[in-house]
């Protein structure tokens, strides 16, 4: 975060951005305890489908919080630093403030609540690449009309992408890959095998699974493709294994690099859990100081972020878009890529797809215009074949018959 836009949030300190927080996982509670030791931005208000077990995490972790649904009622918390808590999504509305942070994870409810922020008038931040990927673009229509802000946030890959590619082109840097790192792939991970990994580190299973099987990565580099127009070597991500980060510039053919670039990733035991990209410097006249500022000989440059911290740089976004309207990335207007759903195994008429993390189906990115035809993972949930299917198929919109959603009614697929 700049120096700046921490002051001006310092100055906010006695009248803050109030946050409506959408979700209280891992992530959320990371950012909420966060607002308890940055300036400007406040949380008078979470939403919850299970509010109850949310008032009693917020209280055993040594915050007061109470059930509550009157807006004048949860203003007057507010000034207590009380925390509300409610499953009254009808809250997004009625009561007054200008930014919604959704956490949820999800597609389903995540698309209701985006829609009902925009009913609302109000700003749309996400911690949820699963839900611009797929809604993110008919979604961006609706609040590009009321001149609204709908964004992901720097901390996850693809926001911590957007930011260090915005930094390259300042520095007159040309991007020709944005990239992420993998230390491990297993295509058709199962929760079975992943639970005692997940219950180790603390996080849902589904969660870990989708991060396993790559899907998640998918999906994060989808979002990152769509934003900035960038493209793929060629059917999918290619994800070559390395020993160390360095030996980027070895393992992929430049030259068939199309002048939009690409998104791809690097899987090896060693690499960090950062994001970097790959950038040209069309002045010749820098080359010397790139040498010397040990970046190499080019004509091609690494650029990375060796980390990205999740939750405690989303206060960033939220102050570009409080304080200046801008976006941090979404899925744009004119989507290039999508993250299409394929079997882990072999699968039967009739079985209903357990969606993203779980055991039936794993994503897989494709370009957006060749594959249309094609389920994509985000709406995969409650799904029921119409045919068998073999394992690692692309499975087809004809192949499945798609429950009503708030996702697949706004894709107008149902």
């Amino acid at each position: 975060m700049s120096l700046s836009i921490y002051n001006q949030l310092n100055k906010m300190s006695h009248e803050p951005i109030e946050v409506i927080v959408v979700g209280l996982g891992f992530m959320g509670f990371g950012f909420l305890s966060l607002t308890k030791n940055s300036p400007g931005i406040s949380v008078p208000l979470i939403l919850s489908r299970r509010p109850q077990e949310t008032v009693e995490y917020l209280i055993k972790e040594g915050y007061a919080a109470q059930i509550e649904s009157n807006p004048n009622t949860i203003k007057d918390l507010h000034k207590k630093n009380v925390i509300a808590v409610s499953d009254d999504l009808d809250l997004i509305k009625s009561y007054e403030n200008k930014i919604v942070l959704e956490m949820t994870g999800t597609v389903d409810y995540g698309t209701d609540v985006a829609l009902r922020t925009v009913e609302a008038g109000k700003h749309l931040v996400t911690m949820n690449p699963e839900l611009q990927a797929t809604v993110g673009t008919p979604l961006k229509e609706l609040f590009d009309q009321k001149n609204l802000v709908i964004t992901d946030v720097i901390g996850d890959q693809p926001g911590s992408l957007a930011r260090l590619i915005a930094s390259s082109k300042l520095k007159g840097f040309k991007p020709i890959m944005a990239g992420n790192m993998k230390r491990y792939l297993d295509i058709h991970a199962t929760q079975s095998k992943m639970k005692p990994w997940a219950d180790d580190k603390g996080l849902a299973v589904r969660q870990t699974v989708s991060f396993t099987d790559g899907t998640k990565q998918a999906i994060e580099m989808t979002l990152v493709a769509n934003y900035f127009g960038m493209s793929l070597f060629g059917a999918g991500m290619q994800g070559p294994r390395v020993d160390n980060f360095d030996q980027v510039l070895n393992v992929f053919n430049w030259n068939d690099v199309p002048p939009e670039g690409v998104v791809d990733y690097m899987i090896g035991r060693n690499l960090f859990p950062g994001v970097f990209i790959v950038a040209e410097h069309e002045d010749p006249h820098q080359q010397k100081y790139l040498r010397y500022l040990n970046l190499g000989d080019g004509p091609r440059y690494i650029l990375f972020d060796s980390y990205h911290l999740c939750h405690l740089e989303i206060n960033e976004t939220i102050a570009n878009v409080a304080l200046y309207g801008s976006a941090t990335i979404n899925n744009g207007n004119n989507p290039v890529t999508s993250t299409i759903a394929l079997t882990k195994f072999d699968l039967k008429k009739g079985t209903v797809i357990d969606g993203i993390g779980g055991d039936t189906i794993y994503g897989s990115i494709r370009k957006a215009a060749t594959n249309s035809e094609y389920l994509p993972v985000g709406i995969s949930h409650g799904a029921i074949l119409k045919r068998d299917i073999p394992q690692d198929t692309p499975i087809r919109l004809e192949d499945v018959e798609l429950p009503s959603t708030p996702a697949t009614r706004l894709l107008k697929l149902v």
